[in-house]
């Protein structure tokens, strides 16, 4: 018989728990008989979900206790989970769509973390397949979005994937399988309804097949796209340091390639959801800019070009360094906020984050000289290469953007001359000579 024809592998879920999403419907009434059918020849063990949403009052109800009824007649352990969707939807401010759809994952999400199923399995067929695949494209897609529905992701499975609705009607039909019909998915004010109840059918009759057809594009789809994801992660790199964990994506000018391992770099960071196709040519385009170029992006994170590509990163609250804040030079150190300086006369070891440990002739140091940060204009005078502003300096020293400004400096409270940048360099004007008779170290040390 049709029914017989090749689906997803079962052989895969051998000693598996795989729960069944039952609305009631003929194509998860379908799909738990089928699965209960195999269950022996495949090793799997079975059991059932039903999710009660109350949107249609006593129909609701009938749906669940048919369910009730089909699940101890096929000798299937079942789930009840029961809200009130309608007053939900008030609460949270989401549509009643949305509402309900959140209610069904966490009741499955709930099954998934107490460990009572390996898997989910829904009964998405080709017309889900097209459809989803036609509302992304119409909304505005890249390849990946195109991919549709995966067979099998993230604790859910969904085997009838490839099966036309005609199909699993036919299936029922010769199986002699009574199912509830909702009356909901007949009425056309949910754009997805729109799109199964006129456009495919119109897009049907335009072009036989058509259904079909996108469902097998999708496949194809998902299968590129699954490649370029492969050599898209040769891009990243991976990291923690003072700040927090970062994801980097090496520079790359193929755009197909950094827009996926940007992506990714996101979805490890935080949530991609709130990310557009206008944020992935943003952080695209960074990559031109000059180096340290910061792009401030949705859910806190931050991309920032570096010396090998483009740096992510969730921002954190800076310690205050009290911008303001001037002390005159003095061999007690300075409180710098974010770092703190220490002056010594006894040699002292570099700080394990990377900071140097700098030394001075000490009477070099003229008496105006006091600890501050930096302002405009500021410049010093560098070992063989002449006088340089400090942005210069800090490019040359590959400095982040964002530690620059938290950096003490050693310099004129009213001019612009810099003696040490404390962690980084001193200036010509108070290097060691044989004539040095005081050796002065100073040191940084980020703040907890």
């Amino acid at each position: 018989m049709w029914y017989t024809k090749p689906m997803m592998n079962l052989n895969v879920f051998s000693q598996k728990r795989i729960c069944v999403a039952i609305s009631g419907g003929v194509d998860s009434v379908a799909l738990l008989h089928y699965l209960k059918t195999h269950a022996a020849t495949f090793g799997y063990t079975l059991c059932a979900a039903h999710c009660e949403h109350g949107i249609r009052g006593e129909e609701s109800v009938a749906d669940m206790r048919f369910v009730e009824a089909f699940c101890k007649k096929l000798g299937v352990p079942l789930f009840i989970f029961r809200e009130d969707c309608v007053a939900l939807a008030k609460n949270t401010k989401e549509s009643l769509e949305t509402a309900a759809r959140n209610f069904r994952k966490r009741s499955f999400a709930t099954l998934l973390e107490k460990g009572e199923a390996d898997y989910i399995a829904t009964a998405h067929h080709a017309l889900d397949q097209a459809e989803t695949v036609l509302f992304r494209i119409a909304r505005g897609t890249a390849l990946w979005g195109a991919r549709g529905i995966a067979e099998k992701d993230s604790g859910y499975v969904r085997p009838f994937l490839s099966w036309s609705r005609k199909e699993i009607e036919d299936y029922a039909r010769e199986n002699g399988l009574e199912y509830r019909v909702d009356k909901t998915n007949f009425q056309q004010d949910a754009t997805r309804n729109k799109l199964r109840l006129e456009i495919l059918p119109r897009l049907e009759t335009a072009v036989s097949g058509a259904t079909g057809n996108i469902a097998g594009f999708a496949q194809v789809a998902a299968e590129d796209d699954a490649l370029l994801q492969e050599y898209a992660k040769e891009l990243l790199s991976f990291g923690t340091d003072e700040n927090g964990e970062w994801v980097e994506v090496a520079f790359c000018d193929k755009k197909p390639l950094f827009r996926r391992a940007a992506l990714a770099a996101m979805q490890r960071l935080v949530c991609a959801r709130d990310y557009t196709k206008a944020h992935l040519e943003s952080v695209f385009a960074l990559q031109n800019s000059e180096r340290g170029a910061r792009l401030d992006l949705p859910q806190g994170l931050q991309a920032q070009k570096t010396e090998k590509g483009v740096l992510f990163r969730v921002k954190t609250e800076k310690i205050s360094c009290q911008k303001s804040a001037v002390k005159n030079f003095d061999k007690n150190g300075f409180d710098g906020g974010m770092y703190e300086v220490n002056v010594s006369l006894t040699p002292v070891e570099d700080e394990k984050n990377g900071w140097k440990t700098l030394r001075f002739d000490g009477a070099k140091i003229p008496d105006t000289a006091v600890f501050r940060f930096r302002k405009d204009g500021d410049k010093m005078r560098c070992f063989g290469s002449g006088t340089k502003t400090l942005k210069k300096l800090f490019n040359e020293k590959k400095i982040d953007v964002d530690v620059r400004e938290y950096l003490p400096l050693i310099a004129e409270k009213e001019g612009d001359t810099v003696y040490a940048v404390c962690g980084v360099e001193i200036a010509e004007d108070i290097k060691i000579t044989e004539q040095t008779q005081e050796i002065v170290y100073l040191s940084i040390k980020k703040k907890q």
